[in-house]
C-alpha cells in the first residue's frame, strides 16, 4: 500500500470536521476535491479509507459522547461516499471503455472472419500470424497451418521475391501499398490477386504486417476481353488504312493516268479546267493518305512510339501551328498493345488541345522506370475546370470514357490537372508489372 502524503491526510482532516460542524456544500465539495487529487497521485480505494481511519481517530477525541457521535454519523457518511465520487466516475468510465473495447473486438472479429476478401497478418519476417476464413477457403490452408508458411510460400516462384520484398519495406516504411501478384493454393490453382499492406506499430515500434487480399480474377477476365476487342478494331483500321493507302492510291494513280491522257488530248484553251481537276485529285489523295496514316500509321508498327509519336507531333504542328515537342527516356519498345493504346490517347489529347485550348505549344513526356509507364500530355492553353469535366465522365466530353476504357486493359489509369488561364495536363500511368 501506498504511504499517504501528510498535507493530504491534514487537508482530509480539516475538511471533515468542518463539515461537521457546518454541513456545507463547499465544505462536503472539498471532500470531492481531495477525492480527485487523490485519485491523481495514484491512491486507491484503500488508501482513501485509511485516510478517512486516521481523521475519525483524530477528531472523535473532542466529541463528547456516543450520542453526539452518532448524530455525526449521517454526516461522516455523506463525507466519505463525496470523497469517493472521483474513484466511482473513473471505475464507470473505465467499465463503459472496456465494454466498448470489447464490442468493438466483436465487431472486429466478426468483419475479420465474414469478409469476402482475404485479410491476414503476418510477423516481419513474413510467418502468417493469423488469417480469416476466406484466406483459408483460397490458400486450401487451416488457419492451424498457417503459422507453418510464410506469405513468399503461398505464390508461385516468379512471385517469391516480390512477396519477400513486400514484407522488408513494411520495415521501413510506414506508407499502406498495393501490388498485384498470384496466390498459388493447396490444390495448385493460380488466384490473381489485389493486396494492400499496412504496418502493424506497437507503442511507434513495428511488431507486424496486415494485409487484405482480393481476389481480382474478373477484373482480368474483363481487361483481356477489353484489350482483344481493342486488338480487334486496330486490326480492322489497319486492313482500312491499307486499302486507303494500296488500293484507293491505286485507283487515283489510273485516273491521274487517264487524265493526262485527256490534257493531251483536247485544245490548249480547254486544259484549264482539266488541270484544276489535277488539283482536286492531288488534295484528295492527300486526304486519304493522312487519313491512312491516321486510322493506323506504319511507322507505328515498323519503328515502334517514338516514331509514331514523332511522326504525330510534326503532322499536328503542320497542321495546326501548334508546336508540338516530344521527349522520352523509354528503352526500346513497350509491348505492342501498350503502344497503340498510347498512341491513340496522343491522339485523342491532341485532338482536344487544337480544338479547344487555344494553346501555343504542347508537351509530351514519357517515362518508364521498369515498374510502371509515366506520360504527361501538357499544354499551355486556356484550361478549363476539370472537376466539373471529370464529373461528365457518363457523357462524350473530352473522350476521358475512350481514355480511361484503354487504360483499363492495362491497369493503368489517368488524372487532369488544369484551371481557367493556367493549362492543362493530361497525366497517365500503366503499370509493367503484372
Amino acid at each position: 500500500m501506498k504511504a499517504k502524503p501528510v498535507k493530504l491526510s491534514d487537508q482530509y482532516c480539516s475538511a471533515l470536521e468542518s463539515y461537521l460542524s457546518d454541513g456545507g456544500e463547499t465544505a462536503l465539495l472539498s471532500a470531492y476535491e481531495i477525492g480527485r487529487n487523490a485519485l491523481n497521485q495514484g491512491l486507491g480505494v484503500l488508501e482513501m479509507a485509511s485516510l478517512h481511519h486516521e481523521a475519525l481517530k483524530r477528531l472523535i477525541t473532542s466529541w463528547v459522547s456516543a450520542e453526539d457521535a452518532a448524530k455525526k454519523a449521517g454526516n461522516i457518511e455523506r463525507f466519505f461516499v463525496e470523497s469517493l465520487t472521483p474513484f466511482e466516475m473513473t471505475h464507470r468510465g473505465f467499465r463503459e471503455a472496456n465494454q466498448a473495447l470489447r464490442e468493438s473486438e466483436e465487431r472486429y472479429r466478426e468483419l475479420f472472419e465474414n469478409a469476402n476478401d482475404i485479410v491476414f497478418t503476418t510477423d516481419l519476417k513474413g510467418n502468417f500470424t493469423s488469417i480469416n476464413k476466406a484466406g483459408e477457403r483460397a490458400t486450401g490452408y487451416g488457419r492451424d497451418e498457417a503459422p507453418s508458411k510464410t506469405f513468399a510460400e503461398v505464390v508461385p516462384p516468379e512471385y517469391s521475391d516480390v512477396a519477400r520484398r513486400m514484407i522488408e519495406r513494411k520495415t521501413i516504411s510506414k506508407t499502406p501499398t498495393t501490388h498485384e501478384l498470384e496466390l498459388l493454393s493447396r490444390d495448385g490453382r493460380r488466384v490473381p490477386l489485389e493486396v494492400s499492406t499496412r504496418l502493424i506499430l506497437h507503442e511507434n515500434t513495428p511488431v507486424g504486417v496486415q494485409g487484405i487480399a482480393r481476389d481480382i480474377t474478373e477484373r482480368r477476365r474483363a481487361q483481356d476481353a477489353l484489350r482483344k476487342s481493342n486488338e480487334a478494331l486496330e486490326e480492322q483500321a489497319k486492313n482500312i488504312a491499307h486499302a486507303l493507302h494500296d488500293d484507293a492510291g491505286q485507283l487515283l494513280a489510273t485516273v491521274h493516268i487517264a487524265l493526262e491522257d485527256a490534257i493531251r488530248e483536247v485544245l490548249p484553251k480547254n486544259r484549264k479546267h482539266l488541270e484544276k481537276i489535277r488539283g482536286i485529285l492531288y488534295e484528295i489523295e492527300e486526304h486519304l493518305r493522312r487519313f491512312s496514316h491516321e486510322l493506323r500509321p506504319t511507322v507505328l508498327d515498323d519503328l515502334g512510339l517514338q516514331a509514331g509519336l514523332e511522326f504525330l507531333a510534326n503532322n499536328v504542328s503542320k497542321r495546326t501551328g501548334i508546336f508540338v515537342k516530344f521527349e522520352n527516356s523509354v528503352d526500346g519498345r513497350l509491348p505492342a498493345p501498350v503502344e497503340t493504346a498510347l498512341y491513340r490517347i496522343t491522339q485523342e489529347a491532341l485532338t482536344n488541345i487544337t480544338r479547344h485550348a487555344k494553346a501555343k505549344n504542347a508537351f509530351l513526356q514519357l517515362h518508364a522506370n521498369g515498374k510502371k509507364i509515366s506520360y504527361s500530355i501538357r499544354d499551355d492553353g486556356v484550361g478549363f475546370d476539370a472537376g466539373s469535366e471529370l464529373a461528365k465522365r457518363g457523357q462524350r466530353g473530352l473522350g476521358l470514357v475512350g481514355i480511361q476504357m484503354r487504360l483499363d486493359a492495362f491497369g493503368g489509369s489517368f488524372s487532369i490537372k488544369s484551371a481557367p488561364e493556367k493549362g492543362s495536363e493530361l497525366f497517365i500511368t500503366i503499370p509493367l508489372e503484372r
